[in-house]
């Protein structure tokens, strides 16, 4: 294949890509570690959490309300190393093993590789330094996924050459998980001093990698995606529109946080928990929730690339404030 050929998308080119991997390159042992955690304080932006957008949600005190912020930014943490190590890592290596694709490529892949397992370094290293009574071993507390989940993600990575949705959930997640970053700094910005200093810089080391990482995904999107067989892309339009059913309405995870948080006061175990349990479906009509996470401005890019793919027309749908016709004319 010709090395030069590139996704008709104004990003960086693979070569460009490369060099800023190398130039800005960074180890575990340039944050910080000495500094505690401070319980005082917030762990994530208030906004970020679903349960802030639920009717019970004011019922929780000041103090039940700073916890369950904690226990979320744990959520998070955990959500990041199931992406990065569990899915992302291995559809990658899939990339090099079972695709032709040009160098460049291969080299891009491998940057993204090895940053991928160093933020899950980093992420277990927070939980481990956040509730070490939590993580005695590297396993997860709070983060869940159901067997059509589970069985959805293992069909993935099985066959990667076949199901190829993969793609579509890289590109999602990675801007997700760049605009996580930016909420992360903005409100710091504007809240000096409110979230945990140790959290914020664990995010805005993160966030050095993550916007790169989503143009290499769309490098994949052209060089394997909008070469593949209709069949394909249909197959992974179906697919992730599944993934995405679950995400604009999210119950597992967010069940978990309740249960803990449960835990930690057991007074709200009788009432409050299971009236917020009871409300969490309506996270997936609700319009504030979906501006903040599945917005223009959260994932603008993203939203503009599925507008481009009759196959993922389904996902329309699911998001409460965006709609096909508005993307499509930035696209």
């Amino acid at each position: 294949m010709n090395a030069e050929t590139t996704p008709r998308r104004e990003i960086e080119s693979l070569a460009r890509l490369n060099e800023l991997a190398d130039k800005n390159a960074w180890t575990l042992e340039d944050l910080d570690w000495s500094m505690p955690v401070d319980r005082k304080r917030l762990w994530a932006p208030p906004a970020m959490s679903p349960l802030s957008y639920l009717p019970s949600y004011t019922r929780l005190n000041e103090a039940q309300q700073l916890r369950y912020n904690q226990i979320f930014a744990l959520a998070i943490c955990e959500q990041f190393i199931w992406f990065e190590t569990n899915f992302l890592v291995d559809a990658m290596e899939s990339v090099v093993r079972d695709f032709d694709v040009p160098e460049e490529l291969v080299t891009a892949v491998n940057f993204l590789t090895e940053e991928e397992i160093k933020h899950t370094r980093m992420f277990w290293r927070l939980l481990e330094k956040c509730q070490p009574d939590w993580y005695p071993r590297r396993e997860y507390h709070l983060f869940r996924m159901t067997p059509a989940q589970k069985l959805l993600t293992n069909s993935m990575l099985r066959w990667p050459r076949q199901i190829l949705v993969w793609i579509w959930i890289a590109i999602f997640f990675e801007e997700r998980t760049g605009d996580y970053c930016r909420q992360y700094l903005r409100y710091e910005r504007r809240n000096p001093g409110a979230i945990d200093p140790v959290f914020l810089q664990v995010h805005r080391f993160h966030f050095r990698d993550e916007a790169r990482h989503f143009q290499l995904d769309q490098h994949l999107l052209g060089w394997i995606y909008d070469r593949a067989p209709r069949w394909k892309c249909r197959l992974a339009g179906q697919m992730f529109y599944r993934v995405m059913r679950g995400y604009t309405s999210p119950q597992n995870t967010a069940r978990q946080t309740l249960r803990q948080l449960g835990r930690e006061f057991p007074e709200l175990q009788r009432d409050l928990i299971p009236a917020l349990e009871r409300e969490l479906p309506m996270l997936g009509k609700s319009k504030a929730y979906h501006q903040m996470a599945f917005s223009r401005k959260a994932v603008g890019n993203s939203l503009a690339l599925f507008a481009e793919y009759p196959e993922l027309d389904r996902l329309w749908s699911l998001f409460q404030v965006e709609n096909k016709a508005d993307n499509l004319r930035r696209a």
